[in-house]
C-alpha cells in the first residue's frame, strides 16, 4: 500500500506540480544552512514530494585518458552499498522508502539527485550522505558493474551512430580533455580498479564547488538542517585547475566505414558560449536552422522536400569554456553525399541571407514555450534551479527568459545567423559505405 501511495504522489506530480511552476513567478530563495552549505530553493507544497540536485565541478576531465570511464563507472557505484549497508540492502531501503537517489557524470561536472516523499527526508539525506563519504566499492559489486560497461562499450564499438559521434569528437577537440569519451572502453575499463575510483572521488566530492537546487514540499527553516546532514562532512579544499579553452576545430569529411544499409552523419562547429551575449539569439538562428525534424530549414529540404531522412536536427551546445552547434542524421548510403551538400547549403543561405520575420517569431515562441513544458516535476525544476547556478545566470533568470527572447529582432538574429553559421569550418563524420563521399583528412 506504501508504495501505491508513493506511485500514486509521484504521478500527481508529474500531471500538475510542472503547470503549477510554469504558470507563476516564482520565487527562488537561497537558503544557507548552519554549517554553511548554501542551496537554491523553490517551496511548493501542494504535493508531499521534495527534490534536490547536485552538481560537483570536475567531472571525466579529472580522469586520465588511460583510465577513461573511471569517472562514470564511480557514479554508478555509489548506489552499490553504503555505510553499513551492502548493494542489496542499500536497494532494498531505497525501494521501500520510495526514495529515488541517482548519480551523473558529464565532461565538466559529478552530479546528483534525491527524489523523497516529504515524510522521508532524512532518511534520503542519510542515504545520500553515507553514498558519498562511505561508498563500499565492493569488489564483486565492482567486477559486475564494470563488465556491463565492458559490454555496452563493445556494443558501441559495432555500432555506426555511437562511432561516427566518437570520431567527430576525436576531431572536433584534438589534444583536449574532451576528445576522451567519458564512458570508456574495451582497452580502458578493465583496468580500472577501487584506487581509481577512490583517486576520481577525492578529487570531485568538494564543498567549495558544491552547486545545489531544491524544488518541493520544504521550506527554509527546514531545509537547513538537511543540507548539512547530507553535504556538512564533505572535504572543502581547492577546485580542480579549470578546463583549457576548447581547441581550434578542424574543417572537413571523415568517413568511419561500417557495413550498414544508411550513413550516419554527424556534423558542426564551434559557437558562442553561453555567457555570450547573443546567447539568446544564437538559440533562434539554431532553432530556425535545425530545430525541429519538420519546420526547420534542414527538416524542410532534407526530410520534407527530398525525403533523404527521417529525421535531422542541429542545436546548440553549452560548456563552460566554449559552445558548440551540431547535429545528426541518417541517410541512404547513395544519398550521403547529397545529404551534405544540402546541409552545407542551407548553412551557407541562412548565414548570407538571414532568416525572415516570421521565421523569427515562430522561433521564438517555441523557445518560450517550451520552458515552461520543461518543468513537468519536482525533479526537473529542481535541476533547472542547479542549471541556472552552473551557468551564472541570476536567481531572476527564470522570470527574465521570456523577455531575453522577446527582445530578439529580425536584425539581431540575421547578424547572428552570418556570424554564427560557418559553412566552411563544418566538421562531419559519416559512419557507413556513403557513396560519392571521401575523407578531406
Amino acid at each position: 500500500m506504501k508504495f501505491l501511495v508513493a506511485v500514486l504522489v509521484l504521478m500527481a506530480s508529474i500531471v500538475g506540480l510542472g503547470s503549477a511552476y510554469a504558470a507563476d513567478k516564482p520565487q527562488i530563495l537561497e537558503v544557507v544552512s548552519p554549517g554553511g552549505i548554501r542551496a537554491w530553493l523553490r517551496q511548493d507544497a501542494s504535493v508531499p514530494l521534495i527534490a534536490m540536485d547536485f552538481r560537483f565541478a570536475g567531472g571525466a576531465v579529472l580522469v586520465p585518458a588511460d583510465k577513461a570511464g573511471a569517472a562514470v563507472l564511480a557514479a554508478r557505484m555509489l548506489r552499490e552499498g553504503a555505510g553499513d549497508r551492502d548493494a542489496e540492502a542499500f536497494r532494498l531501503v531505497l525501494a521501500d522508502h520510495s526514495i529515488s537517489l541517482g548519480f551523473d557524470v558529464t565532461r565538466e561536472g559529478f552530479s546528483g539527485s534525491v527524489l523523497t516523499l516529504t515524510e522521508n527526508q532524512e532518511l534520503a539525506a542519510g542515504l545520500l550522505r553515507d553514498a558519498m563519504l562511505s561508498p563500499q566499492l565492493e569488489a564483486v559489486a565492482l567486477k559486475r558493474v564494470r563488465d556491463s560497461m565492458v559490454t555496452s562499450a563493445r556494443r558501441r564499438s559495432q555500432n555506426p551512430t555511437s562511432l561516427a559521434f566518437k570520431a567527430w569528437r576525436e576531431r572536433a577537440y584534438t589534444g583536449h580533455p574532451y576528445a576522451v569519451g567519458t564512458e570508456g572502453d574495451e582497452e580502458t575499463l578493465p583496468g580500472i580498479g577501487t584506487a581509481d575510483l577512490e583517486a576520481f572521488l577525492a578529487q570531485v566530492l568538494n564543498r567549495r564547488t558544491l552547486i545545489i537546487g531544491v524544488a518541493g514540499d520544504i521550506g527554509p527553516e527546514a531545509l537547513g538542517p538537511l543540507l548539512d546532514l547530507a553535504f556538512g562532512d564533505l572535504p572543502d579544499r581547492e577546485p580542480p585547475a579549470p578546463t583549457a579553452p576548447l581547441p581550434p576545430m578542424q574543417a572537413g569529411i571523415e568517413v568511419v566505414p561500417h557495413p550498414a544499409n544508411q550513413s550516419v552523419i554527424v556534423f558542426g562547429h564551434k559557437a558562442v558560449s553561453r555567457s555570450d551575449p547573443d546567447w539568446p539569439a544564437a538559440l533562434v538562428v539554431a532553432q530556425i536552422l535545425g530545430g525541429s525534424s519538420f519546420s526547420s530549414r534542414l527538416g524542410q529540404e532534407i526530410r520534407e522536400k527530398r525525403g533523404l531522412a527521417y529525421g535531422i536536427g542541429a542545436s546548440m551546445r553549452a560548456y563552460k569554456n566554449g559552445g558548440i552547434l551540431a547535429g545528426r542524421t541518417a541517410t541512404r548510403n547513395d544519398a550521403a553525399g547529397e545529404t551534405l551538400r544540402i546541409i552545407g547549403e542551407e548553412w551557407r543561405r541562412l548565414a548570407k541571407e538571414g532568416p525572415t520575420a516570421a521565421e523569427v517569431e515562430d522561433a521564438k515562441t517555441y523557445l518560450i514555450g517550451s520552458f515552461p513544458l520543461s518543468l513537468d516535476s519536482t525533479g526537473s525544476v529542481a535541476s533547472v534551479l542547479v542549471t541556472m547556478q552552473y551557468y551564472d545566470l541570476g536567481r531572476n533568470y527564470w522570470q527574465e527568459r521570456s523577455a531575453q527572447f522577446d527582445a530578439v529582432t529580425l536584425a539581431d538574429a540575421k547578424r547572428v545567423a552570418e556570424r554564427l553559421l560557418q559553412a566552411d569550418a563544418l566538421l562531419s563524420v559519416v559512419a557507413g559505405q556513403p557513396e560519392g563521399v571521401t575523407s578531406s583528412f
